[in-house]
């Protein structure tokens, strides 16, 4: 049971010491919107907020927390701090959760709260983009007889603008009850937006679910708030405003680079005004050297923000930091010269998963002649986009650590977290005799599976012995995002084909292919998207060309947050490059008349050094 704490007794967790505005906004009983920059410690804060809101029980128990993010490994990181700070308490009192999860819940538990007509099939699939083709072909959408994303854009934009109830004048109203319902032997399928608003429409015709939304949750968390689109803050609206339910929203407009994905550009001052909310901003960066938190800063005026005092942490002295900008003639010079900046940061003590290539768009366009210079220096790198979102995935976690396991038992701390996760899959109540025999049979299964492993069994079978022990519907309950259609034998299938790719590359040891897989000795190379979120210790960003932003004239203010993201996801070191050719694009020389202002920016503040590779030299 977790000791209770007087508030006025309470001290940060962990002898973490928070700016004055950081610990305001952790002890506000208050909604409240916390303006935080890069390095600001967004997640630790709300962290600390949920550890405050717990232990002093200003949550009053059995009532919970809810915390909405974007990412999954960023609720599962705020998760994990929560829960090492107050302990089994937090598990039960604290949801941590993306939007899509927790509209997908509200669907799935209440959803005979909706009319027929609007009540999908149980066994619905999600985002099934074969079945959604074919239901708009079926109501006379035929555009050119082809899958094409940008009908997609079409089909999503006609779905998520439908009104619920149903209208018969509308076109989505023809589409939206082949997909709740199948049709022509296509299952139910429904998008994320459908899922939303059905979500939303539960809340605003029943008022006993929405009054027991309100006394589940006292208190709300909305993390990267300046990416809220209008779907999602409308749910937080309609279930939230008005009720005693505390709302804390964390963002920053400087890194509001989801425009193109609906987020809201007004967000912040929709919410205050409508929540009445006290504002707070975080003046601390905690990740980024002097130097780059300089460049930051010179950065505002175009952002069009206030020009505030940040601050840098003690632990840097006020000389560090190193900005670098690249222009090189060609792509092969320019691959050369990140491959030997990076062949010295090695040799320094950075290790190579702590060293980031960025684009903004289509690394594989831009990589190609940077993989080749640093293979031929024998350092790993690889394009994220298949690997990223794969390794969070909470199943392929566990399946990682219980192979690591029967390599090595010797791995306390995962052997732990396998035996917690385990025992939750199971339900079973840690004081009974089922709980010991549970642990006996982990055991055997890692035995067995480490016998497997000196056999030279194939990933398959390790894993169809894992599922086998586990059960999959045992799994698919525990992981509700996986009982949907075919997403788990995907996950799986995506698994074993890149692990067998690394299983090659490593000559077939399991350690370095788990190590390898998990991007343990390779440096990432990914958009800038895909960073958010991230650190390193060095940047380069890549592609510092028109080319790049090919569409700045029409959202410059978006682009620049993007330039600012690449920006701040560097701790020590960050580099930008530009090629004046650069092959595989349809016009191979480059030009920077559209984006000037970044090269204004980094040659006439005298902080990058400018370094000019030419066939000349």
């Amino acid at each position: 049971m977790m000791k209770i704490i007087d508030k006025e007794n309470w001290q940060p967790s962990d002898n973490i010491i928070l700016e004055e505005s950081a610990f305001q906004s952790v002890t506000s009983q208050n909604n409240i919107l916390v303006i935080a920059g890069p390095g600001a410690g967004k997640t630790e804060l709300l962290a600390q907020k949920a550890t405050y809101l717990l232990q002093t029980n200003l949550c009053k128990n059995p009532r919970k927390i809810l915390a909405i993010s974007f990412k999954t490994d960023a609720a599962q990181n705020l998760k994990e701090r929560v829960e090492k700070r107050c302990g089994q308490d937090a598990k039960s009192r604290f949801s941590s959760m993306t939007y899509d999860a927790f509209f997908k819940r509200i669907l799935d538990h209440f959803l005979y709260a909706l009319p027929e007509e609007l009540r999908p099939k149980t066994d619905y699939l999600i985002d099934d983009l074969d079945i959604i083709d074919k239901a708009f072909i079926k109501q006379g959408c035929l555009l050119d007889g082809t899958i094409n994303s940008k009908f997609y854009k079409y089909y999503d934009k006609t779905l998520k603008e439908t009104s619920l109830p149903l209208i018969s004048s509308e076109f989505g109203s023809r589409i939206w009850p082949l997909l709740l319902k199948g049709f022509d032997n296509n299952k139910a399928t429904l998008t994320f937006k459908m899922i939303n608003k059905l979500a939303d429409y539960i809340i605003l015709t029943n008022e006993q679910i929405k009054l027991a939304i309100q006394t589940t949750y006292s208190h709300v968390f909305l993390d990267e708030f300046q990416d809220t689109t209008d779907l999602q803050y409308k749910f937080i609206k309609d279930c939230f405003l008005g009720s005693n339910s505390i709302i804390t929203a964390v963002g920053d407009n400087k890194q509001r680079i989801m425009l193109w994905a609906g987020a809201m550009k007004n967000v912040f001052e929709i919410y205050n005004d409508e929540f009445k909310s006290e504002q707070k901003i975080l003046l601390m960066n905690h990740r980024s050297a002097p130097k780059l938190v300089e460049l930051q800063r010179n950065m505002y005026e175009s952002l069009q923000e206030d020009n505030l005092d940040i601050k840098y942490s003690e632990k840097w002295n006020s000389s560090d930091g190193e900005i670098n900008l690249f222009i090189s003639d060609n792509e092969e010079l320019e691959a050369n010269a990140i491959a030997n900046d990076i062949e010295k940061k090695i040799s320094k003590g950075i290790k190579p998963n702590d060293i980031c290539i960025l684009c903004k768009q289509k690394p594989q366009d831009y990589s190609p002649a940077i993989e080749k210079a640093l293979k031929e220096k024998g350092i790993r790198s690889r394009i994220e986009i298949d690997y990223q979102d794969l390794i969070k995935e909470p199943i392929i976690q566990l399946i990682l650590d219980i192979i690591s396991c029967a390599i090595n038992i010797k791995q306390a701390q995962k052997w732990e977290t396998i035996k917690d996760c385990v025992i939750n899959i199971f339900s079973i109540n840690s004081d009974t005799a089922t709980y010991e025999e549970l642990q006996n049979q982990i055991f055997d299964l890692r035995n067995k599976l480490k016998n497997m492993i000196e056999h030279k069994c194939d990933i398959s079978d390790i894993i169809n012995t894992i599922n086998s022990f586990l059960d999959t519907n045992r799994i698919k309950a525990y992981f509700p995002t996986y009982s949907q259609g075919k997403y788990f034998d995907t996950i799986l299938d995506r698994f074993i084909k890149l692990f067998n790719i690394e299983f090659a590359e490593s000559h077939q040891n399991w350690q370095n292919t788990i190590d390898n897989f998990c991007g343990l000795n390779s440096i990432p190379i990914m958009t800038i998207h895909k960073s958010k979120g991230l650190e390193y210790s060095a940047v380069y960003f890549v592609g510092l060309e028109d080319s790049a932003f090919w569409n700045f004239k029409k959202q410059p203010e978006e682009d620049r947050c993007t330039f600012f993201v690449a920006l701040s996801r560097a701790k020590c070191s960050v580099t930008f490059t530009f090629s004046n050719v650069r092959s595989g694009l349809k016009y191979p020389e480059q030009k920077k008349d559209v984006i000037n202002e970044f090269f204004v920016l980094l040659k006439e503040s005298g902080m990058a050094n400018v370094i000019s590779y030419t066939n000349n030299c």
